[in-house]
């Protein structure tokens, strides 16, 4: 393939988004312009709503208490509007979208009336997800026991705070995972801070930060600090072939600002700084073979990056989820971003880096069709030597309107040049093509084609479930360096599944239980395979 491949597609992405857009709240909250809100009223509700004969059940009853409802001054501090000020329609849309992105809120709603005196009242209403997950699963074969057990709870104590512990084994393997988010750290709105801890037999891995992002369109600015620490083992290559295994240690801290040029709840245009400091040491292993050892990294990135989006949404069902309201996008977003890390002596950097990237979206809609497109695009300079470079163009298409169904429509190319052994493109079970190991082909060249029929069979069964069913057909292939693109080498496979998404979640995705027949060969003893994954194979 020529090389001036990914400004083919990145000139074809520019054309389309060409199209003109046209965002408007719903009709509910557009009133006249003007009015100044008088009144703000938050209404939180319960997972379920027992004052509805269908969930005025004893089991309904005891597990809404058993938790702890959402305090209405976590919702508050939410809000993108105040008493007092002028009444946008546009806020208040775009506050339903943030909250219905909390992971302790299913649904969000606003209405706005005109009272007797000429001013605005505004009604917010919430209605929590269940939150406290209980994680467990156990698998004996072969002799060799794995499982997982702990608690997730995205909403203690009704704060909007999530605290995760979970045990995995895995054989004689086995690891302890710790989380905390706290999304409105010290009472503050917005100011988040997290934490990770992940320890293992031979592996390390923790994580802070305290973050002020951009929550909104009207944002003004954002400031954030990371800091990382992880020690592992690696493998170490021999041009393309793996040599051995050396430990790495990686300590990171970085911080980040980014400030608005102009705020709008029409379009975003911001600028983003950042400086980040990396270190790395390797060091053999005792008794294991390590092939050539790396070099240890020292490294200063300065960054810089920039956001261009048009904002254009549109809120539908029935694509990604079951029951849930859906919220995209339409309009374009260009996101480009460059770190470099010179040469300095006082940090004994021997060499330069400069990573590029870029990243473009858009959205279309007509009648009951929806086609989103994404281009991306990623480099790695050292020392004036281009490796690693990524070109990625995906688009997905939707036909709604059908009766209990939705067809879906997927491609994407990956097109990569002087890939490292470690960053090859894999494809299989785990990334859309159904039928073959998690990850059975590996290349720096891939392509994957998926249909999809996504049937709706029952919604809230039980109040709790809904279930639908699935046909679908994948095809795709990624090519090794060595040998040239051949549509012969494409993989087929068809197969059916079932979905079951709980329906008082705040995500609504579905548990996907795919049985696949592979029409190519798989290199297994049966060409039938049976998966069990979260989410939607693709999106």
């Amino acid at each position: 393939m020529s090389r001036p491949a990914p400004m083919h597609a990145l000139t074809l992405l520019l054309c389309l988004c060409a199209a003109p857009s046209a965002a408007a709240p719903r009709a509910a909250l557009r009133l006249p312009a003007g009015l100044v809100i008088a009144t703000i009223r938050i209404e939180t509700h319960n997972v379920f709503d027992t004052d509805v004969p269908p969930e005025n059940k004893l089991l309904y009853r005891a597990a809404n208490k058993i938790r702890i409802q959402t305090h209405d001054a976590v919702i508050a501090r939410e809000l993108l509007f105040a008493v007092g000020d002028r009444y946008d329609p546009a806020l208040v849309a775009e506050t339903e979208r943030n909250l219905k992105l909390l992971p302790f809120i299913r649904h969000a709603e606003a209405e706005a009336s005109v009272n007797k005196s000429g001013t605005v009242d505004v009604v917010m209403r919430t209605y929590d997800s269940w939150t406290l997950e209980v994680v467990a699963s156990f698998k004996r074969a072969g002799g060799v026991v794995s499982g997982r057990a702990g608690l997730t709870e995205n909403n203690l104590l009704g704060e909007g705070k999530m605290l995760s512990a979970i045990y995995r084994r895995d054989g004689d393997a086995s690891s302890k995972v710790f989380a905390w988010k706290d999304p409105q750290f010290l009472g503050r709105p917005h100011l988040e801070y997290s934490m990770f801890a992940e320890s293992a037999p031979g592996s390390q891995h923790y994580s802070l930060s305290l973050n002020r992002p951009f929550y909104a369109s009207i944002t003004r600015s954002a400031l954030g600090g990371t800091a990382l620490y992880t020690e592992n083992s690696v493998s170490t290559y021999s041009g393309d072939v793996p040599a051995g295994l050396v430990r790495r240690r990686v300590i990171e801290a970085g911080v980040d600002y980014g400030i608005a040029a102009a705020t709008s709840t029409e379009r975003i245009r911001r600028i983003k700084f950042g400086l980040l400091a990396h270190r790395a040491d390797f060091r053999t292993i005792a008794d294991l073979p390590s092939g050539p050892v790396p070099e240890s990294e020292q490294l200063g990135f300065m960054k810089v990056g920039g956001d261009w989006e048009e904002l254009d949404f549109i809120t539908v069902r029935r694509i990604e989820k079951f029951t849930h309201d859906e919220d995209y996008n339409l309009g374009f977003a260009a996101n480009p971003a460059v770190a470099w890390a010179p040469a300095i002596g006082a940090f004994k950097t021997s060499e330069a880096q400069i990573l590029p990237s870029l990243s473009l979206s858009k959205g279309f809609t007509w009648s009951s069709h929806l086609l989103f497109l994404k281009f991306d695009y990623s480099s790695k300079y050292v020392d004036g030597g281009n490796s690693n470079r990524l070109a990625s163009l995906g688009a997905t298409y939707y036909v709604r309107g059908l009766r209990y169904q939705t067809l879906a429509f997927h491609t994407g190319l990956d097109l990569g040049w002087h890939l490292d052994p470690s960053a090859q493109l894999t494809l299989g079970e785990s990334t859309g093509l159904r039928g073959y190991g998690l990850s059975e082909f590996t290349g720096n060249r891939r392509f994957l084609f998926n249909i999809e029929d996504r049937l709706y069979v029952w919604d809230e069964l039980w109040r709790l479930i809904d279930v639908g069913a699935v046909l679908f057909y994948d095809s795709g292939y990624a090519w090794p360096s060595s040998s040239s693109v051949k549509l012969s080498n494409l993989k087929n496979s068809v197969g059916l599944g079932l979905r079951l998404a709980p329906t008082r979640s705040a995500g609504n995705n579905p548990v996907r239980i795919d049985l696949a027949y592979a029409l190519s060969d798989n290199k297994s003893s049966s060409r039938w395979s049976l998966s069990i994954l979260a989410g939607q194979a693709f999106h």
